[in-house]
């Protein structure tokens, strides 16, 4: 027995989560039971998740319970060491000591504010007046003696004293704690801010029987400790013992764990228990609040599990006596005795107050709902009876026809727990919901995320491939349907089995109502009946009954399907109301799109389509119209039966006609609010477009009937675009001709085109470029300018008011976009070509020279950083421009010019000893420039030096000691001494080296002349 004790016990954890699992994600019954799942309660909430780790004794008990059972208390502790407290409001009681910092503020004779800490002596000294003993004083005792020290020193002054940073005294925390060791707290830290410093008290730490050894003046403590039961602090609020105040020095010791007793069920804080100090045995009631009591009143069932001393677990079941003591290591395992309910039951859907009843008050059906019970929008043919039968405890759904309730025609008596589900409007629409449609046809599985009731008739379909649902003629001739978008209703996401039962319980009406579908209904009802429930039959649709003429002569059981009885035809696609309409009295396409529930704000206006069936040649042929043609009386069609008016959204157009992916998809286009297009049909759609192009908002291929005018295509595609010429339109027939047209002439916009054709609207001329220009330096209006086109620099100088007198047109920086991107892409290739040689060279097992490829190496990187200004060479004198126009530069979008004021220093950079920027002298040449800059260095090419002139031209230098050819140096200049190639002699490329360095050292100098 004790055996088999035993394995219970090991197999409750396991047990509990396969429940627990089965509860919440297992297969609803089978539809053909009609069982239903009633709403889940609150404690059939989805339990909270499990800790990350269990401590050996919370692991223990919850295997014995069968659910996670924690240690209490301690949660208690922060994750986080407490932060460095400040002096907050430090009362006159306060015992100073060394440490503490202190505010102190004179007023009068001498005035002064300033801080101050005790020291190691406890002395507090501050300035100008004698030394004052603070140690062991209040916060009010050294105001008072402080006050006497500066009155000696400065009558009539005032002291303010206040404290701004308290000491931190040290606390030696040892035992069961994450972190033992000496804790620094605050002055005013308590126990359990010391417990929190050192991490808090570990699982395998006792929380009441903790020891504070406080430290005593001659600097011993004392011998048996203050003891500490923070139980006291976390139940009750009573920290008088563990809100006592440290002093420095004191030791707290935590011991470990104490005798546990471990409590489960409908307790308010179940979880496992330390006994209280000196105690081994703990009375069940005591146990009890320890818990927090019981969730819910009433007599309850106590299970005790105790571990005999041999090892073996005994259950007991505890006699009705609080008194009943509970030992080291026991489980109590509380549940109540009886957890049903009485007497009531619940009307729940399409109501106005939901919810539950009293079983006394409402016996029968009848009493239960009226009219006054019903929402706006009741559908009286079907509801649902959930009740328990009385065999195997099992929910039944049963229909009831809501019409014979209310006409007092059913009375059948209810039961405890009985559910009456009214349905409304929104369930029976969604019976014919394109998702429920695609699941007839044969889909296997919903949408990820479908509502529940999706999951259980897919579940059911593929349970029963062969029944009347998946494969009877009702499934085929809804395959025939087209059903609308409708969100799922959430009376079929909490009872997932109404959907498949009222499908069992309904007749499909293929016609004569607004929206032919699954109509659900408790017995036989005639098509009259269910096309009122449905929103009332059309005209003629059904034989009507009229008053005294007796029962109708069309009625069907559920499971039947009902055509109408004169022509139809089906209104579908982008429409308020699809669905089949009757064909009396002659109707034609007008009549279809001019009714108020026809034609949506976003139908596309340009292109519809009729699908018709030639039952004589046996072919069908889809015939294209314009529903903006027809409702503007300007074309018409007369209808045949069974035809098919397919109406387009302007976004699934779009998505229709929008240039694909590798995939086949729209690029960037999603639709989702309509069913998929039969091929053919988006076929034609595909192949009728008229491309529209040019200064319209929307530019793209348009779909047209046969034809369509320019008006009409420019509205569909928005509009034309504010830049529009309405003058210049181009229009492309499918032959290449072409032809102008002026939309300010009314003929012309009523031009029609054909498919294929294209149409055009050039944008007016643009008489400002896209980008300002920025002028800045010596003119009177530096800023951006908006130029126009063929506008040039001396035109832009002259709106900037001309140049200041210091202007030194010579030094003009005229900057520009394109030439930048220019030299940047030389610079990389010439970096993408020193990387090739060097990865030819470790190829080739050249490498040798590890000098000259890492000096490749390094260039590469400098080139790849270099960032070039894009700097042309302009001619900037006003004075010059107007003698020699064809000097003066046209302007680009984003162009920079900067024109500084005349310099007074020539630069010299690149490979000398001190790159300077020495001062201008007439005549000074280049020889004595370079001694300025302490000449060149070891690495200089003496062969390339170079001078840059201020307007960004570059000329040689011959400096050799047998020429004798001066060059003048202009103010603003920039000799530059390049590097020497030689050390790049084994590159194939290396008579292009000295380009490179020189480049680099031009972009070296044009940026030093820029900052400056």
């Amino acid at each position: 027995m004790c055996d088999s004790l035993r394995r219970i016990l090991a197999l409750l954890v396991p047990l509990a989560v396969i429940v627990w699992g089965l509860a919440v994600s297992a297969a609803e019954p089978s539809p053909s039971a009609h069982h239903v799942r009633t709403p889940a309660t609150p404690a059939q909430a989805k339990p909270a998740p499990l800790p990350v780790s269990l401590s050996p004794i919370e692991s223990a008990y919850s295997e014995r319970a069968g659910s996670v059972l924690l240690q209490f208390g301690y949660d208690q502790f922060g994750d986080e060491p407490p932060r460095r407290d400040g002096s907050g409001g430090v009362q006159a009681d306060y015992t100073l000591g060394p440490g503490d910092e202190l505010l102190v503020t004179l007023r009068g004779q001498k005035s002064s504010s300033k801080r101050h800490v005790i020291d190691a002596g406890g002395l507090l000294t501050a300035d100008d007046v004698r030394p004052v003993v603070a140690q062991g004083l209040t916060l009010a005792e050294l105001r008072a003696h402080l006050t006497n020290a500066v009155t000696a020193s400065f009558p009539d002054t005032e002291v303010y004293v206040s404290v701004t940073e308290i000491r931190r005294i040290g606390v030696l925390v040892t035992g069961a704690v994450a972190r033992p060791g000496r804790q620094e707290v605050g002055a005013f830290a308590t126990l359990i801010d010391a417990l929190s410093a050192a991490g808090g008290v570990t699982r395998a730490g006792s929380l009441r029987r903790i020891r504070l050894f406080h430290a005593q003046a001659d600097g011993g403590g004392s011998s048996a400790g203050l003891p500490i039961d923070l139980y006291d602090l976390f139940m009750a609020g009573d920290g008088t013992t563990a809100g006592l105040r440290l002093r420095d020095g004191d030791r707290v010791f935590v011991p470990p764990l104490g005798p546990t007793v471990a409590l489960a069920g409908p307790l308010k804080r179940p979880g496992v228990y330390e006994l209280p100090p000196g105690q081994d045995r703990l009375p069940v009631a005591s146990a009890r609040e320890l818990a927090g009591g019981l969730l819910r009143p009433g007599a309850h069932r106590a299970l005790r599990y105790a571990i005999a001393p041999n090892g073996e677990e005994r259950a007991e079941e505890l006699p009705e006596t609080d008194a009943t003591p509970l030992g080291d290591g026991d489980l109590l395992l509380l549940a109540p005795r009886r957890e049903d309910r009485r007497g009531d039951l619940r009307l729940e859907g399409h109501v106005l107050r939901p919810g539950p009843r009293a079983l006394e008050r409402t016996p029968t059906i009848a009493a239960l709902v009226s009219t006054a019970d019903l929402g706006p929008a009741p559908y009286l043919p079907f509801a649902v009876l959930a009740s328990t039968s009385p065999g195997n405890r099992a929910r039944v759904l049963q229909p009831v026809d809501l019409t014979a309730v209310l006409n007092g025609r059913d009375r059948r008596p209810l039961a405890e727990n009985d559910v009456l589900y009214v349905l409304g409007a929104e369930e029976v629409d969604f019976l014919t919901a394109e998702p429920v449609l695609a699941l007839l046809r044969g889909a296997r599985e919903p949408a990820p995320d479908a509502c529940r009731g999706l999951v259980v008739l897919a579940r059911a379909l593929a349970a029963q491939p062969d029944g009347p649902l998946a494969s009877g003629p009702q499934a085929r001739a809804a395959a025939r349907l087209t059903g609308g978008r409708t969100p799922c209703p959430p009376l079929f996401e909490a009872i997932p089995d109404l959907l498949v039962f009222a499908l069992e319980h309904s007749t499909l009406l293929m016609g004569g109502v607004p929206r032919p579908g699954f109509y659900p209904s408790a017995g036989r009802r005639s098509a009259a009946e269910l096309a009122l429930a449905a929103g009332g039959p059309e005209s003629g649709s059904y034989d009507t009954p009229s008053a005294g003429s007796g029962p109708p002569r069309r009625a069907a059981a559920p499971g039947a399907i009902l055509e109408p009885d004169e022509p139809v035809y089906e209104l579908t696609g982008h429409t308020r109301r699809p669905g089949v309409r009757s064909l009396a009295g002659g109707a034609t396409l007008r009549d279809a799109l001019t009714g108020g529930d026809a034609l949506m704000r976003d139908v596309y206006p340009l292109l519809g389509v009729i699908e018709r069936f030639d039952r004589r040649t046996l072919a069908r042929r889809l015939l294209p119209f314009s529903p903006r043609e027809v409702t503007s009386g300007h074309a018409n069609r007369a209808l045949a039966d069974g035809d098919r008016v397919r109406l387009f959204s302007i976004a699934e157009v779009r998505a229709l006609t929008a240039p694909s992916d590798v995939d086949g998809k729209p690029e960037g286009t999603q639709v989702d609010a309509e069913p998929p297009l039969p091929g053919d049909v988006a076929a034609l759609v595909r192949e009728r477009g008229v491309q529209v192009g040019g200064a319209v908002r929307l530019p793209g291929t348009y779909p047209v009937a046969e034809t369509a005018a320019v008006e009409a295509l420019l509205t569909t595609a928005g509009g034309p675009a504010a830049t529009a010429d309405l003058a210049s339109l181009e229009v492309t027939t499918t032959t290449g001709q072409r032809r102008r047209l002026d939309l300010r002439d009314g003929a012309s916009a009523r031009t029609a085109l054909h498919p294929g054709d294209s149409l055009r609207i050039n944008p007016l001329p643009q008489a400002l470029e896209a980008r300002a220009v920025t002028i800045s330096g010596a003119v009177r209006r530096p800023g951006s300018y908006n130029v126009g086109r063929g506008e040039t620099l001396s035109s832009l100088i002259d709106r900037a008011g001309g140049l200041t007198e210091e202007a030194y047109p010579a030094g003009t920086s005229f900057l520009r976009d394109s030439e930048r991107k220019r030299e940047r892409a030389w610079f990389d290739q010439q970096a993408r070509d020193l990387e090739r040689w060097m990865v030819q060279e470790v190829e080739k097992g050249e490498a040798a020279r590890s000098d000259v490829v890492g000096l490749a190496r390094q260039l590469a990187t400098q080139l790849r950083g270099v960032e070039p200004l894009g700097r042309i060479v302009v001619e900037a004198d006003p004075q010059v421009l107007r003698q020699r126009p064809e000097l003066d530069v046209l302007l680009e979008p984003a162009d920079r010019i900067l024109i500084p004021k005349r310099p007074l220093t020539v630069t010299v950079t690149g490979e000398v000893l001190h790159p300077t920027a020495a001062q201008f002298v007439s005549g000074k040449t280049a020889e004595a420039y370079l001694r300025d800059a302490g000449g060149a260095s070891r690495n200089a090419d003496d062969a390339r030096i170079f001078l840059v002139l201020p307007d960004g031209r570059a000329q040689p230098l011959s400096l050799s000691s047998w020429n004798h050819t001066v060059t003048a140096i202009p103010p603003g200049s920039s000799i530059v001494v390049p590097r020497d190639p030689k050390p790049f002699d084994l590159m194939e490329f290396s008579k292009n080296m000295g380009t490179i360095l020189g480049q680099l050292a031009i972009s070296a100098a044009a940026i030093a002349v820029i900052s400056e």
